[in-house]
């Protein structure tokens, strides 16, 4: 439809707001997002624990994934490009913080690892495919 119409998929969030979301480039159904609280609480993870929430059917359901990432005391903000996917077998998703580290997930978010720390605010996450 090219974008000329839109249905709510927030349903199930822990929030209506947060920037980023990631779409698997080989089953559009699959999708991330990395809900955060508004601008009254603050622009971090709800509870101050992170998560990256996740879709298998296009946003009807959802499901937190929070193995390896900052369970407390977690006041990061993921900006709306600070989100990436690759094209692997089981896709990998990144996204950067900014308070300067990098998470990545080789296995579709089901868990997830710091791959780099103590670098300026992450504005942008890329892939590079390569043969």
């Amino acid at each position: 439809m090219g974008g000329r119409s839109w249905d709510d998929i927030t349903e199930g969030l822990p929030s209506t707001f947060g920037f980023p979301i990631a779409v698997n480039p080989r089953d559009s159904d699959m999708i991330w997002t990395l809900p955060l609280n508004g601008d009254a609480q603050g622009r971090y993870p709800p509870d101050a624990r992170a998560a990256v929430w996740k879709s298998g059917d296009g946003g009807r359901t959802w499901q937190d994934k929070r193995d390896g990432l900052p369970q407390e005391d977690c006041f990061f903000t993921v900006l709306r490009q600070a989100m990436a996917t690759d094209r692997q077998n089981s896709t990998g998703v990144y996204f950067g913080t900014n308070t300067g580290s990098v998470f990545a997930s080789t296995d579709a978010g089901e868990t997830w690892g710091e791959i780099a720390r103590h670098l300026p605010t992450i504005l942008s996450v890329e892939t590079l495919e390569h043969a």
